[in-house]
């Protein structure tokens, strides 16, 4: 078997976990992770237990015949699969970002559920070039061009992506060199898809140097700027902002408008992020616009997940009822889980962790009803005999 070339992943951050998922379509980058995850836990980390997750979206005929050409792959090496399906109706437009949407909720609440730490993705350089070129078209905001960070967290289950430094080309070779095959998804061939025509456009600028190399060398660059915005949005945020542990925060509004734009910015995405729950990522262009509504617009307005309103003094946030799942968190083995990615619920295994919506939520007389909606309500399975537990997850440590 080819050695996992170091230059083809970097696997490290797996020695201290016990159980990991992969995310494996059947793509070459995904096939190629699961090899490379595989043959690397064999020499570094026996004990590591790998699980293989493949999401059934149902958009192709072919989906659920690729699912189990993954299971089959996946047994060959002595692993477990399981397949998600993203079930109900799909929307008409936004197809990708939904789907990505429903891909990472549905892997993330297995991980949840079977208490695995992390969760890998096979995202690989060729994936950060175009995501950077995507994104230069709209913004040169450094977050925006940092592009796909190698270490994220969905809804409280941290994500991973070993596979940024390795072009596309190069893990295709190694598949070859094993005799492994992959499969070939119509849709990375289908121009109604702004990602498919970015890697169309990519291929033709390369020949002025704008290569997917130094397309990564950017979001590398930006990445540490955006760092550093990271530290000084943390630093203001501790000092200028309160948080009530029902889940709203308030923000003063003269040392906010102070603030370069930049700054100001990364402010309100950090709070948009934590407030509209978990995973918002608003463009450029609608922080710059929210920046200016602090000073001046209408009373109340939605971005990302989250509520927003405006006082003579500055503004609140808190998150936007609409914008919560229905779908029940049912809590682990382990006795607590994130849920809506702003509360640590503690509850015995089994209980059922929703929206309070109308229920008496057990927070203060002042708090306003549409925050009391957004407070989680926890059904406990009978014979349980400790009350269940609720702490807020604040943007700004205690």
């Amino acid at each position: 078997m080819p050695a996992a070339h170091p230059d083809l992943a970097d696997l490290s951050p797996l020695r201290r976990e016990r159980h990991v998922a992969l995310a494996v379509s059947g793509g070459s980058d995904s096939t190629a992770l699961m090899r490379l995850a595989k043959d690397w836990s064999g020499s570094h980390h026996p004990e590591l237990k790998l699980t293989v997750l493949t999401v059934d979206h149902g958009l192709r005929p072919e989906s659920a015949g690729e699912a189990l050409c993954v299971g089959a792959w996946a047994s060959d090496l002595g692993l477990p699969h399981h397949v998600l399906a993203w079930e109900g109706p799909k929307p008409g437009s936004g197809l990708q970002a939904r789907a990505r949407e429903a891909r990472y909720g549905l892997m993330a609440g297995w991980c949840r559920q079977n208490e695995a730490g992390l969760l890998l993705t096979g995202h690989t350089l060729d994936d950060q070039a175009e995501t950077v070129l995507m994104r230069l078209e709209r913004s040169l905001s450094p977050g925006s061009l940092a592009g796909i960070a190698a270490h994220g967290n969905w809804e409280g289950v941290r994500l991973y992506r070993p596979l940024l430094r390795a072009r596309r080309q190069a893990l295709r070779g190694y598949l070859t060199a094993l005799g492994q095959g992959w499969i070939e998804d119509a849709s990375n061939a289908d121009p109604r898809f702004e990602r498919v025509r970015v890697r169309e456009a990519l291929t033709g600028l390369q020949g002025t140097g704008v290569t997917p190399e130094r397309l990564a060398a950017l979001a590398e660059t930006c990445a540490r700027t955006s760092l550093l915005l990271e530290r000084l949005s943390a630093n203001w945020l501790s000092r200028w902002v309160r948080e009530e542990d029902a889940g709203i925060c308030h923000v003063p509004k003269e040392p906010f408008l102070t603030l370069p734009e930049p700054l100001q910015q990364h402010i309100l995405a950090r709070i948009l992020r934590h407030y509209g729950g978990g995973h918002s990522q608003p463009e450029p262009q609608e922080l710059r616009r929210l920046a200016q509504w602090v000073d001046a617009g209408p009373v109340r307005c939605t971005l990302g997940g989250a509520l927003i309103g405006r006082r003579k003094s500055g503004f609140w946030a808190a998150r936007e009822i609409a914008r919560v799942s229905l779908e029940p968190l049912v809590i682990p083995e382990s006795g607590s889980a994130i849920w809506d990615g702003r509360f640590l619920v503690t509850a015995a295994p089994g209980a059922c962790v929703m929206p309070a919506g109308r229920a008496q939520a057990p927070v203060g007389e002042d708090v306003p009803s549409f925050v009391r909606r957004t407070y989680p309500h926890v059904q406990q399975p009978a014979g349980a005999t400790e009350a269940p537990r609720i702490d807020f997850l604040r943007i700004t440590p205690a």
